[in-house]
């Protein structure tokens, strides 16, 4: 953890300053202290900073369904294979964003993984904050050693450490669907930005109406589904109840076995028409193997309608600016600016 850092950290238990109250030594600007510890002011809570990464839980012992999804994200992001070739196109893609709004920014990656993205904004100019539940965050390490501009936070999205209205972007990629409320952990999230600032997320799609369904935007190349969409919301429809009722099976299952069980599919990842039975259809077999683990292992995995989320933005005080386009299965995604 770097110096720099407390000033954007509260107390996530009471709100409340934070001070050290454990220092092995003074740090110099822009370098982790690797180990101390951090304690509030109000209700002298201590915080433990390891290898440099702040962990700041308001609760020591948390619920089982939230144990879980950071033991099932820490170990898929522990072995995810690494930065990909396509990574900066798909981060700039999703949080409709273009390479020149990144310069300069304070950046909230809220849910980071083992950072791929996190690193991409560093890359763009950006001073990166990346929070995340799980030990992913170990992934980051070196890398917050060697740059003055990332800092590393493990805890809870729906009880972030940091203070309000002070970040100028807060990206979430995929992630608050698997918290116990996306609604609430969207509230929270926008209450970090600055007013005039940017919030940008997606969360997986839920089929919804006919008149929702038949709405979404389609990404390019994919127009051809406007000849059948009658028949893919059928498809999405049956592919989301047989997938709730596999997941009711796979999210009860140790860990390890279930990572094993998903090497066969990611096998049939790769076969034509066969990989559209599985979770995903990635090139990379590593990859695949990942992916159909993120879908099958963690316990909560909410899925929403483009009118459910836009909702929440306005909620949350955002004006929208984009939507993003999808295939044939939903992603929900918006880029909004808050207000005052």
């Amino acid at each position: 953890m770097k110096l720099s850092l407390l000033p954007f950290l509260v107390c996530p238990a009471c709100r409340g300053e934070l001070s050290f109250s454990r220092l092995e030594s003074m740090p110099r600007e822009g370098e982790d202290m690797q180990d101390g510890a951090l304690a509030c002011r109000l209700c002298s809570k201590e915080y433990p900073i390891a290898q440099g990464i702040a962990q700041m839980f308001a609760d020591a012992s948390p619920e089982a369904r939230v144990r879980r999804t950071g033991e099932s994200f820490g170990w898929e992001w522990l072995r995810y294979p690494g930065a990909m070739p396509e990574d900066r196109s798909v981060f700039l893609t999703e949080t409709q964003l273009p390479e020149n709004a990144w310069e300069g920014r304070l950046v909230l990656d809220g849910g980071c993984g083992m950072g791929r993205y996190a690193r991409i904004a560093l890359e763009l100019g950006a001073e990166v904050v990346a929070f995340d539940l799980s030990e992913s965050l170990q992934r980051l390490v070196g890398d917050a050693r060697r740059s003055p501009r990332l800092h590393l936070v493990q805890g809870d999205i729906l009880n972030p450490p940091f203070r309000p209205k002070v970040f100028d972007v807060v990206y979430s990629l995929g992630v608050i669907h698997h918290t116990k409320s996306a609604e609430a952990a969207l509230k929270r999230l926008g209450a970090l930005v600055k007013p005039k600032g940017l919030l940008t997320l997606w969360v997986y799609g839920r089929p919804g109406s006919w008149r929702s369904f038949s709405t979404n935007p389609l990404r390019g190349g994919r127009e051809w589904l406007k000849e059948v969409l009658p028949l893919a919301w059928f498809v999405v429809w049956t592919r989301m109840v047989l997938s709730d009722l596999l997941r009711a099976f796979t999210t009860r299952l140790p860990v390890p076995l279930l990572y094993a069980l998903c090497h066969p599919l990611a096998a049939l990842g790769a076969l034509p028409l066969l990989k559209y039975a599985t979770f995903s259809a990635h090139p990379d077999y590593r990859v695949r193997l990942q992916e159909n683990f993120d879908w099958l292992a963690p316990p909560y995995q909410s899925k929403h309608t483009k009118e459910e989320v836009s909702a929440w933005f306005a909620a949350a005080g955002f004006e929208i600016l984009g939507q993003l386009a999808h295939g044939m299965v939903p992603k929900v995604g918006f880029l909004g600016r808050r207000g005052k």
